[in-house]
Parts: structure tokens; C-alpha cells; sequence
């Protein structure tokens, strides 16, 4: 409530919006969005649920960024993948062992039926990997270019168990092509945990 009497009281600025992007088997209820908002409190954290289409996924993707003109996008896995394609050059984007071939991943974790780890808004539980599927990302990798940010990086684990030390290195390759910094750490594996955020958190606070 404003004060009537304080003549110095001001009203508070907004913060700037950040948008975090989960991973494939995840969801917008994941625990990585709570870790960055406490860790990085000084902005309004959004987490949109994205499908498996990378299609569709990036569409809803490039409205919200249009929408709340995000200072700061972060992407774990497939999300770091999506976060590389957003069409926001204004913000900063910090992908986490992006899976830059996702096609290799959805193989990797075999065909079928598969749980998620968070609930999702519709209440599915599970999802299916198929050809056709794997085909979308294929298509979707061919059509699309990354756009970097006003300052993009890129974070890898030394021991991803899921994308594999040497496709992660392939990665690392592509995007310092495109002039991301890269960071690599042993302090997590694939999924983005406390030690990852923190990696996070200290790279933002280094000035390039």
C-alpha cells in the first residue's frame, strides 16, 4: 500500500521477466524454475509447458518471448536446445547441455512408452518416442537457425550421462562457431541441479 505521508516512498520498479524452458520429459511445474527464482530473485520468473513438437514448441515459445520481452532465457536440455532457436536477440540466453541433436536422444532413450518426471497441466503422465516423432526434430534441426543473444552461453557437464562426453564436445563446437561462450563443469550430470544453478548464477555475475 502506498504511503501517503512518506513523500520519498516511490513505487517499485518492475522486475524483468526471465523464461525458463523445460526439458523434454519435464514439465513448467519443474524445480529448476523455483531454484533460479531463488537464486536469481531480481527477476519475474516464466516457465510455459512446451510440447514435443519443436514445431509448436518454439511457437509458443516466441510468443511469450514476444509478449513479456524477456531479459534472460534459460534452457535446460531439449529446453536449451528450443532456447537457442527463440527469437529474442535482446535477451541473454544460458543453455544447459542443450541436446542440439535430438534425434540422437529420443534413440538413446529408446522407443515406446516412457513416464514423466513432473505432472504436466493436462494431466498425461506418459509419452511415446517414436520415427515419426524423431523425424519432426530432424526436420525442425534442418529449418531452423540459432539466433544468439546479447550474450548467449552455453553450459556442459563433463559427465552427461545422456548426451555422452563426446556429442556434448560436438555441441560445444557448433556453438563457439557461433561465438558462444562455453563453460564446461563436473559439479552436475545431465539434469540441471542446486550446483548447476549456481554455475548459473556465478556466470552471469562475470562480465565479459
Amino acid at each position: 500500500m502506498k504511503n501517503e505521508n512518506n513523500i520519498y516512498w516511490q513505487e517499485p520498479k518492475p522486475k524483468p521477466y526471465a523464461l525458463y524452458i523445460h526439458g523434454f520429459a519435464s514439465s513448467a511445474k519443474s524445480g529448476t524454475k523455483s531454484s533460479l527464482g531463488q537464486k536469481l530473485d531480481e527477476y519475474e520468473w516464466l516457465a510455459p509447458e512446451i510440447t514435443h513438437d519443436p514445431y509448436e514448441s518454439l511457437g509458443i515459445l516466441n510468443e511469450w518471448a514476444a509478449a513479456f520481452q524477456p531479459a534472460l532465457i534459460v534452457g535446460t536440455s531439449m529446453g536449451g536446445m528450443l532456447a537457442a532457436y527463440v527469437n529474442c536477440p535482446t535477451a541473454v540466453k544460458i543453455v544447459i547441455n542443450p541436446s542440439l541433436d535430438m534425434e540422437r536422444t529420443l534413440r538413446k532413450r529408446g522407443y515406446g512408452k516412457h513416464p514423466y518426471l513432473q505432472p504436466r497441466e493436462n494431466g498425461e503422465t506418459e509419452f511415446i518416442i517414436d520415427e515419426p516423432m524423431i523425424h519432426r526434430f530432424i526436420d525442425f534441426r534442418l529449418e531452423h537457425t540459432i539466433i544468439n543473444g546479447q550474450r548467449s552461453i552455453a553450459l556442459f557437464s563433463t559427465d552427461d550421462e545422456l548426451i555422452g562426453k563426446e556429442y556434448s564436445k560436438r555441441h560445444a563446437v557448433t556453438l563457439e562457431a557461433l561465438n558462444w561462450e562455453i563453460i564446461w563443469s563436473s559439479k552436475f550430470g545431465h539434469r540441471c541441479n542446486d550446483q548447476a544453478v549456481k554455475e548459473i548464477v556465478k556466470t552471469l555475475k562475470t562480465q565479459v
